[in-house]
């Protein structure tokens, strides 16, 4: 027995694609129906409509949805019409509270069938494009063009009939009423009802009651629904302060005036109009005729490819593929690969996709043809044979064992996706040859949607509710990232005692949990293009972004690939920048002319400069973990970076030992069937990659190519119907091998845990290729590499940065560890961007703050045409002064780039002398343009000088350069350093692993991080000296219990803990040293005190070495002894000096113990002639139990 219709329709109904006004939603995050629509199919409703405000954003997804629940969509929109033209621009457009004012009126409007349909995607995309002014605005004239198929209901208390009613005017609403009636048609057009409990619905009722009689039109009750349950109300409310930036006791500003905005069930809308059921009874008639659309999800719709005469696109695309084999094979291709190729194209033409990779090898082809570097391959694209002979990737697919049907399922009929990769430089350029070629209406990037997630949600609530921003920005961050609210309270100890122990806490979490998830704003995707056919409004409706004036599609990538469309994604990839960048540096630098694709792939340099982890800023293989995995799998051929790539992530780590100690032979690789061998041989008998899985579920169990996809996408989805539908196959298969049925029982349970986290071999072998193709160049030519690199970072950091790393100067830092030191930027050397200077790296002038792009070639090439700058005013003479304003003369004063053109001996003091100048300079050049500008001196006259130090250096260049150059902080510490006898960072470096040690050294950029273990705060700290740079670890326990300023960047600090080094397996000890081939990686903390406390707690002794000293100087310095306070170090005096009649030989002990204090360092250090003549005996600090996430 069926369940039993419900008497009622919601016709006026918002999602949270009604962005920051509605917050109910139709699907989950896999497109699923929620509990509210499953909710609403109990209820018995057979049709639900959706309205968003001005847009369908949400059209394809609610279609989705509601078919699965069993319930008819009815797609439509509350459309904002204009009082006038929607080209005028004279009202004041934002008073959305009175429509008179605004100029703006509302309209519900509904699609009957796919007619109505394709109207409404008209009239949103026009409304967007065209009629945008506050809100996206369509006009009666657009109406009357677009309005077939659809039926308009007269609307909220906003439309035009009700603002009629309300003020009284029957006339008039009878007028507009029929203006709308004539429109959409008779028996098209409905007069819309609602109440909500308001005295202005109640009369505008009244007033409709009266109309209807008048014109013989029917009234349809809604409810305007903008949230599910009631009890969301409060959290909606604070929704539209979130929109308005309103806060919730503010009085004037937008609000709805009651609670009644939520999905009613048919019961409480008969309550509600149970005196005048037909108003009812007319909704479910409206629904019953705009319940025709049919969306088709299995219809593709290729642009067309055009090609050439005599050809067919399947015989075009074959004979293309046929080519391209010729010339990888010249001598004639091997049999494999003449059937690879014969069975991938009769599967892509059986499918109907030659057109597709046409399409794809044109814009591709392109690019090679403009010298835009094209990546390799990406995804599972990379196991297409054809792919591969269209030269669309680089991977040869048979060679590393990459299966075509992990790309193209003949089971499935699904659109491919190849993702390319393009350096980031020429992307556009691929992009904008796209348009031409297929129309620039028919070529559209993708709008994507921000959510607002548990951090921004409890900040966005809090501030409406008028909390404290301290307090918030405390209850925010006790999150740990990636959890939401109640995860984190379910499993966050440090979260809920946060909750617990604030009342403002809990009054924003209730809300905040409530609109957590709900999309806040649009955005667009980073690399999604969608190309149509036909104009891009023929199936979906376009946006334009009102802020940033970007025009998207207004459906996301996931609704236009099922409807059909071809989605690519032109992706900007940096490193193939960085690559052409240092072969064009090679080919200026040496001569030589590299060619990346041919490049030896057995180097011993390269594989030994991966052994050692020398990988900053070699692809996917530069971070921390990472290198630690390469010291220990000590890789020796391309499959091992293929595989390490794979391996890296959370769930496939547990196996990162085992594989490396097979690789080594120190475990014994084992195959627990033959037919794994062939198949896990190259990974040791690990299985590493989805491919495998789908391997040995075809050799060992019989599977066809596409039920072996089928089962691999269901393990990594964990998918438990298909998973036991196809345990059966799989056992029954493997007892037909010869396997036992324990044995095959096990080896699916194996297989199961395996295909979870298996990764692409398609993606891992492209991006394993690009990786070695960077740590080639890094190791054969690395100053070009390393110049590269930081080219490549130009204007993606913010210069002076504390809480972000500036890869410029990491970059910078690691190629003097590598003998290629940093010259200063100089208007006279510099080029633009960095350039290679006698076996150095120059500082480019684009790479200093404010010094654009324009700027910076001007310079250069007036420097190039009319030779050096004799001083600054022959720079203002010869490059244009709209050029080199004050912000540009300004920096390049700090920065050191007109050291050479400035008088004065001391860097700090002719920098200072231009920065106080620079107001007068670049006004008396305004004024005297014209003139000869080499009698400026003479002219300005002398100007008060200034007093500036190596402190103004660092300043100014860490502002300008995000780096020190000239002066390093430190070096004013030189003495101190000396004396405390402490390692250095060098040093640290050649120690064993779990030494302990102490060590002064400069904070670095902290990189606060989360325990998924445990939720505990834990961070890596960057520390520096005068001789390099290590990375620290501060576990949750330390990292707790360190005031926050101490770890500031730029803080002179004093750590200890214990070395922590990767040891190779495949490493001896040095012969020399006895220390361990591979470098300390990092020192695990357990304290972080500052300098003076190091003084006051931790300086046992303190000796002066009075031979060096002159009388004067020890006289100072024992009137300092004596006068400092009592505390307990001992101080000891050594040399031939004269003290108390002694002439100590060796040493001779204070009479008293003093305190040590920064003050009275400063003072000894100043009545010190040398580093030699002090030196301080530090104590260990005390040991502490280290924990690392506990």
């Amino acid at each position: 027995m069926g369940k039993k219709s419900a008497g009622f329709a919601h016709l006026h109904a918002h999602s949270d694609y009604s962005l920051l006004d509605g917050c109910a939603r139709f699907a989950d995050d896999q497109g699923k129906p929620t509990a509210m629509l499953e909710q609403m199919a109990s209820w018995g409703f057979t049709h639900q409509a959706l309205t968003d405000h001005g847009n369908l954003f949400g059209a394809v997804e609610f279609y989705e949805a509601c078919q699965s629940a069993g319930i008819t969509p009815i797609i439509g929109c509350e459309l904002y019409v204009a009082t006038g033209s929607m080209h005028e621009r004279k009202t004041t457009g934002k008073d959305d509270e009175n429509p008179q004012k605004s100029g703006i009126n509302h309209l519900t409007v509904l699609a009957k069938d796919n007619e109505g349909y394709q109207n409404l995607i008209e009239l949103s995309s026009k409304a967007s494009l065209e009629g945008f002014y506050y809100r996206p605005r369509v006009d009666k004239e657009l109406l009357a063009k677009h309005s077939k198929g659809l039926i308009a209901l007269s609307g909220c208390l906003k439309g035009e009939v009700a603002q009629a009613l309300e003020s009284g005017n029957m006339e008039l609403a009878h007028q507009r009423a029929g203006r709308l009636e004539e429109i959409f048609g008779r028996g098209n057009f409905f007069l819309e009802i609602m109440d909500h409990g308001l005295e202005a619905q109640r009369r505008v009722g009244r007033g409709l009651l009266e109309l209807a009689a008048k014109m013989n039109a029917p009234i349809v009750a809604t409810n305007d629904c903008h949230y599910f349950l009631k009890d969301e109300a409060q959290a909606h409310d604070a929704l539209l302060c979130i929109g308005t930036g309103k806060k919730v006791t503010d009085q004037v500003r937008m609000r709805y005036a009651s609670q009644e905005f939520y999905y009613k069930s048919p019961e409480e809308m008969e309550k509600v109009f149970g005196q005048n059921p037909e108003f009812l009874a007319n909704a479910v008639k409206v629904a019953n005729m705009a319940g025709g659309i049919k969306l088709s999800f299995n219809e593709l719709h290729l642009p067309d490819y055009h090609v050439p005469e005599g050809f067919t696109q399947e015989s075009y695309l074959e004979h293309l593929c046929r080519e391209g084999m010729k010339k990888s094979f010249p001598s004639g291709a091997p049999q494999s690969y003449q059937e690879r190729l014969t069975y991938e194209l009769g599967v892509i033409k059986k499918m109907g996709f030659p057109g597709y990779f046409l399409i794809v090898w044109d814009f591709i082809h392109f690019a090679r043809r403009s010298n835009v570097p094209v990546g390799p391959g990406r995804g599972s694209g990379a196991g297409s044979l054809v792919s591969y002979l269209l030269e669309i990737t680089s991977v040869d697919p048979i060679k590393y064992g990459l299966l075509f049907e992990r790309f193209l399922n003949p089971d499935r009929r699904t659109m491919p996706d190849l993702d390319i990769d393009f350096s980031d430089e020429g992307r556009e350029l691929v992009i904008e040859y796209v348009k031409g070629k297929y129309g620039f209406t028919n070529v559209a990037q993708i709008i994507t949607f921000g959510t607002m997630q548990s951090r921004a949600v409890i900040r966005d609530v809090g501030r409406v509710l008028d909390v404290p921003l301290s307090e918030v920005d405390k209850i925010a961050k006790s999150i740990p990232h990636g959890l939401g609210i109640k995860q984190a309270m379910e499993t966050n100890q440090e979260f809920r005692s946060t909750v617990e122990a604030s009342p403002s806490a809990q009054r924003i979490l209730p809300l905040a949990i409530k609109l957590e998830g709900v999309r806040r704003h649009t955005g667009v995707h980073a690399a999604g293009t969608v190309i149509t056919k036909q104009p891009v409004t023929r199936y979906a409706p376009m946006y334009k972004n009102p802020t940033s004036g970007m025009v998207t599609t207004g459906f996301n990538d996931e609704s236009l690939v099922k409807l059909g469309l071809l989605k690519v994604d032109f992706l900007g990839l940096r490193t193939l920048t960085v690559i052409q960048k240092t072969i064009e540096l090679v080919q200026r630098h040496c001569g030589i002319a590299v060619d990346i694709n041919t490049i030896p792939l057995d180097d011993p340099k390269t594989y030994e400069l991966l052994s050692r982890a020398q990988t900053g800023g070699v692809f996917q293989l530069e971070s921390r973990g990472m290198r630690d995995l390469l010291i220990k799998l000590n890789p020796s051929k391309l499959t091992d970076i293929i595989a390490l790539i794979a391996l890296f992530r959370p769930g496939p780590m547990k196996w990162i030992d085992e594989f490396c100690a097979r690789k080594h032979g120190t475990s014994p690789v084992r195959y627990e069937h033959p037919a794994l061998e062939a198949i896990l041989k190259e990974t040791y008998g690990i299985c590493v990659y989805q491919e495998q899985v789908m391997e040995i579920a075809k050799q060992l169990a019989g599977f066809t190519a596409g039920e072996a996809d089928k089962l691999r996408k269901a393990m990594g989805k964990k998918i438990p119907a298909e998973l036991n539908k196809m345990e059966a196959k799989f056992v029954e298969g493997a007892i037909k091998n010869n396997a036992q049925p324990g044995f095959a029982k096990k080896l699916y349970e194996d297989l199961k845990d395996f295909g979870h986290y298996a990764f692409n071999k398609s993606h891992s072998a492209a991006y394993g290729i690009v990786a070695y193709q960077t740590a080639y160049l890094k190791a054969n030519y690395p100053i070009e590499f390393m110049t590269a690199l930081a080219i490549s970072e130009i204007g993606r950091t913010a210069m002076g940065s504390e809480d972000k790393e500036n890869k410029v100067a990491t970059y910078l830092d690691e190629a003097k560890g590598m003998g290629f030191a940093t010259l200063p930027p100089s208007v006279n050397f510099s080029e633009e961007k960095f350039s290679i200077e006698d076996n150095h790296i120059r500082f480019g002038l684009l790479a200093i703050k404010n010094v654009g792009e324009a700027s910076a070639e001007a310079i250069v090439a007036e420097r190039k045409k009319g030779g050096p700058y004799k001083d600054v005013e022959d720079l203002f003479k010869r490059v244009p002064k709209e050029l080199i304003n004050k912000k540009v003369l300004e920096s390049l004063g700090k920065s050191g780039a007109l050291d050479k053109c400035l008088d004065g001996d001391h860097a700090a003091v002719k920098r200072g002398q231009f920065v106080q100048d620079i107001d007068f300079l670049t006004e008396f050049y305004t004024k005297q343009e014209g003139d000869m500008l080499f009698d400026l001196g003479e002219t300005i006259g002398p100007r008060p000088k200034t007093k500036n130090n190596d402190e103004d250096i660092l300043h100014w260049e860490k502002e300008v350069l995000g780096m020190y150059l000239s002066v390093h902080p430190l070096n004013r510490w030189k003495k101190f350093l000396a004396a405390s006898r402490l390692p250095a960072v060098a040093q640290v470096k050649t120690m064993r692993d779990e030494t302990r040690v102490q060590i002064i050294g400069m904070a670095g950029a902290v990189k606060k991080q989360i325990s998924k273990k445990t939720g505990q705060a834990w961070a890596r700290m960057k520390l520096e000296d005068l001789t390099g740079t290590i990375e620290t670890v501060l576990f949750p326990r330390t990292y707790a219990q360190i005031p926050p300023e101490l770890l500031k960047q730029g803080t002179i600090i004093v750590v200890s803990g214990r070395v922590s080094r990767s040891v190779s397996n495949a490493g001896n000890n040095n012969e020399e040293t006895g220390a361990d081939n591979a470098l300390a990686e990092e020192i695990l903390l357990d304290d972080v005190i500052p300098v003076e406390q190091f003084l006051n707690t931790r300086v046992a002794q303190l000796q002066i070495a009075l031979g060096a000293l002159e009388e004067p100087s020890w006289q100072k310095i024992r009137g300092h002894l004596e006068e400092a306070p009592e505390g307990s170090t001992v101080v000891f005096l050594t040399g031939d000096k004269t003290f108390n009649g002694q002439a100590p030989d060796l040493r001779v002990e204070f009479p008293r113990k003093i305190k040590m204090e920064k003050v009275l360092w400063e003072k000894l250090e100043q009545a010190s002639l040398d580093e030699n003549t002090l030196l301080m005996v530090a104590q260990a600090p005390p040991e502490r139990e280290r924990k690392r996430f506990s």
